[in-house]
C-alpha cells in the first residue's frame, strides 16, 4: 500500500535513485542472457511443434556458440542511439488567471479565412488546453469521387504524422485529423507549454502535403474495401446518414470508383481540396486569447498569405451548413438494405425518432 500522498504517483514515480540496482540489470543484459522471440510467415512448414490452445505453428532452437561469440565482440551499431530531443515536453505547468469566469465561448477573431472561438479554462485549474480546427472545404464532398479524394486524403495525413505521434504523446500532447461532413477536422490537446508546436507540425503537413504511393496503395484502397465486412449496426448507421443528409454517397458508388483512382489522382485533387477554406477554431483551456489569436495567425500564414497560397478563402454563397431531411411528424419510414457480406449472418436495426 502507498501513503495516500503518493496514489496518483507511486506506481510510476522512482523516488529513490540507486545506481547499484541499475548496475545490477545491466549487468544482465548480455548476449549469454538473450532470449530472442522471432514471428514471421517465411517460417511456415519450417516448424516442428504446435501450441495446444490455438494451433500456432511454432519451433524452439538453441542459439549457437559462435553467434553468441560474435555478438559479444561485435562493434556498436552506429543506427543505434539516443532518441532526438523531445521538443514536445513542457517545462512551464503555470497556470493562467482568467480576468473573469466565462461560461460560453465568445468570438475574439474575425476574418475572410476564418473565425475563431476561445474559451479560458475558469474551472479546473489544469496546465492544458485543445485546439479545435474544422477545415470547410466545398470541393470535400461534391461528388461521390471528391468524397473518396477527402477521405483518402485526411487517412494520409493522419499516417504521415505517425512520426511524431510517440514524441506527442509521451509529452503528455495529442492529435486527430477526423473527416467531417464539410471537409475535414484537425484537433490538438494535452499540455499547453508546447500544443502550439505541435499544431505547427501539423498545419505544415498540410501545407506540404505530397502523396506516397506505397501508403496510398497498401493502406487506404485496402481500407475502404473492408467496408463490407463492418459490423451490421455500422452499415446500418452509414445508411441512415444516407437517407437523412442532403448530399451523401453510398457506399457502393464510392467502391465503384476506387478501381479508376491513382496516387496522381489524388496530388491533383488535394490543392484543388484546399484551394477555397474557411476555418471555424475553437481554442478552450489554460491559454490567454492572445495566444490562441497568435495560433491562428499563425495558421492563416501559412496557408493563405504568400505568392501561391495554399488556401484562398471562399466566397459568402459557399457559407453554407449541412442539411438533414425532417422527418413529418406522425408518419413512419423505412428503409431496407441487405448487409455487404452475405458469410455474415447477423443483423441490425436503427430506430431514428
Amino acid at each position: 500500500f502507498y501513503p495516500t500522498k503518493d496514489w496518483l504517483a507511486a506506481s510510476s514515480l522512482l523516488s529513490k535513485f540507486n545506481p547499484s540496482v541499475i548496475q545490477l540489470i545491466l549487468n544482465e543484459l548480455t548476449p549469454n542472457n538473450i532470449r530472442i522471440f522471432w514471428e514471421s510467415k517465411n517460417f511456415e512448414g519450417q516448424t516442428n511443434s504446435v501450441e495446444p490452445w490455438y494451433g500456432t505453428a511454432y519451433s524452439v532452437e538453441q542459439i549457437s556458440a559462435a553467434d553468441i561469440e560474435q555478438w559479444i565482440h561485435a562493434s556498436p551499431n552506429a543506427h543505434l542511439h539516443l532518441p532526438a530531443e523531445n521538443v514536445f515536453i513542457p517545462t512551464d505547468l503555470s497556470i493562467k488567471e482568467a480576468k473573469e469566469k466565462v461560461i460560453y465561448p465568445t468570438l475574439v477573431k474575425k476574418s475572410a479565412c476564418s473565425r475563431l472561438w476561445y474559451k479560458p479554462d475558469t474551472s479546473f485549474s489544469c496546465p492544458k488546453a485543445l485546439v479545435k480546427m474544422d477545415f470547410n472545404c466545398p470541393w470535400a464532398n461534391h461528388s461521390p469521387e471528391s468524397d473518396v479524394f477527402t477521405e483518402i486524403f485526411t487517412m494520409l495525413l493522419a499516417d504521415y504524422l505517425n512520426e511524431y505521434a510517440y514524441y506527442a504523446r509521451v509529452a503528455g500532447l495529442d492529435y486527430s485529423i477526423e473527416r467531417t461532413g464539410s471537409g475535414f477536422q484537425v484537433t490538438v490537446n494535452g499540455y499547453n507549454h508546447k500544443l502550439k508546436i505541435l499544431l505547427e507540425t501539423v498545419i505544415d503537413k498540410i501545407a506540404k502535403f505530397t502523396v506516397k504511393a506505397d501508403r496510398f496503395y497498401e493502406m487506404v484502397i485496402k481500407d475502404y474495401k473492408n467496408y463490407k465486412f463492418e459490423q451490421p449496426y455500422e452499415q446500418a448507421m452509414s445508411y441512415c446518414s444516407l437517407v437523412l443528409l442532403d448530399q451523401s454517397w453510398p457506399w457502393t458508388e464510392q467502391v465503384e470508383v476506387l478501381p479508376h483512382l491513382e496516387p496522381d489522382d489524388l496530388s491533383k485533387f488535394v490543392p484543388v481540396l484546399l484551394s477555397r477554406t474557411f476555418l471555424e477554431c475553437y481554442v478552450a483551456g489554460n491559454i490567454e486569447a492572445k495566444e490562441a489569436e497568435s495560433m491562428i495567425n499563425h495558421v492563416e500564414e501559412v496557408l493563405f498569405q504568400g505568392t501561391h497560397p495554399v488556401c484562398r478563402p471562399i466566397f459568402p454563397s459557399q457559407h453554407l451548413t449541412n442539411r438533414v431531411i425532417k422527418l413529418s411528424k406522425g408518419r413512419s419510414y423505412s428503409f431496407l438494405a441487405n448487409g455487404l457480406n452475405p458469410k455474415d449472418e447477423n443483423s441490425a436495426l436503427v430506430h431514428y425518432i
